[in-house]
């Protein structure tokens, strides 16, 4: 008898495991410094990278407003009004879409890792500069430096730039990244280790990885402070199309999805690895030798002149990056 107790014991303990055990297994995530420490390895290591890149803009104008009801197009509300046989019009037909306009620029990359990272974008009648030399920043629109030292656009560099476990690491940390959370998350169909929150929780800082290739695939950044009246503004940065450079990986595409909406896109068009770059390229303390904070003179009876022309123009190309 009590042999019999110990055979059903031992089945019911049997089966509880074989049915438990997928769950334990697959909640168990890495911690943070062990999944750093393996993207870092993923990406590879090298001395320096240029990169020709082309950078899209997405400028989303305001939609028309409504119709009134009374307005709308009876044939797509009023099945008694139309002839025989004609099909109602669609109210999103009424009102079309407004397709975005774009705004395209060039711009060239310099890194040395782990160290320093250069940015140039050129038109026509503008230039911007925004260096990273070893924590310090500065931006330079036009000969201006500008009050904003970086924006939060060019943070996508960062998981580009650190090649070791502890600058990552510290730098995430700076992002206000908790290092010591992470979960397992799903996206676009594919498992992702999520340092810094518990999935599916998107409200606070935090970088995706592919579980697979250990490869960056998301950097999430909020903010309370933000131009738009929002509680908390939301950028998101989607690395993508993985390529191999000798023995590093790059991603050939970033998206930026600002609360919601796809603001600006970046395409790689050519690279060089390990090119030699002159020191003074990242001499920040030369820049700011160099030019100068923006002025604003005063007239006769005293009132600001108001900014000319070629300050209009400075301050339009700012908004694209601030």
């Amino acid at each position: 008898m009590i042999a019999t107790h110990h055979k059903i014991a031992r089945c019911i303990l049997g089966f509880t495991i074989i049915v438990l055990l997928p769950a334990v297994v697959h909640s168990y995530v890495l911690e943070g410094a062990h999944i750093i420490q393996l993207m870092a390895e993923k990406l590879g290591q090298a001395e320096s990278l240029f990169v020709s890149q082309r950078v899209i803009f997405y400028k989303t104008p305001l939609q028309p407003e409504a119709l009134p009801e009374g307005d709308r197009d009876p044939d797509a509300r009023d099945a008694g009004d139309r002839p025989e046989g004609q099909q109602p019009v669609p109210y999103e037909d009424v009102v079309p879409a407004v397709e975005p306009e774009t705004i395209q620029l060039d711009e060239s990359l310099r890194y040395v890792f782990s160290e320093a990272f250069r940015s140039d974008i050129v038109s026509e009648s503008n230039q911007r500069v925004y260096i990273f030399n070893q924590g310090q920043t500065i931006t330079v629109i036009d000969g201006v430096i500008s009050n904003v030292v970086e924006s939060r656009f060019d943070l996508y560099k960062d998981l580009l730039l650190f090649r070791s476990r502890e600058e990552l690491s510290e730098r995430l940390l700076n992002l206000g990244i908790d290092v010591a959370v992470t979960s397992l998350g799903k996206f676009d169909g594919q498992l992702a280790l999520v340092i810094g929150a518990e999935y599916p929780d998107e409200t606070v800082p935090q970088i995706w990885i592919d579980k697979e290739t250990f490869q960056p695939l998301r950097l999430i950044i909020t903010s309370t402070n933000n131009p738009y009246g929002n509680s908390t503004s939301y950028l998101e940065m989607r690395y993508s199309q993985w390529q191999p450079i000798g023995k590093i990986w790059y991603p050939l595409q970033i998206e930026f999805i600002q609360d919601g909406k796809t603001v600006r896109t970046i395409e790689v068009d050519d690279y060089q690895l390990n090119p030699n770059f002159s020191e003074g390229v990242f001499d920040i303390a030369r820049l700011k030798s160099e030019y100068r904070q923006p002025v604003i003179t005063q007239d006769q009876t005293g009132e600001s002149e108001g900014m000319s022309e070629v300050q209009k123009t400075i301050e339009e190309f700012k908004k694209i990056f601030e």
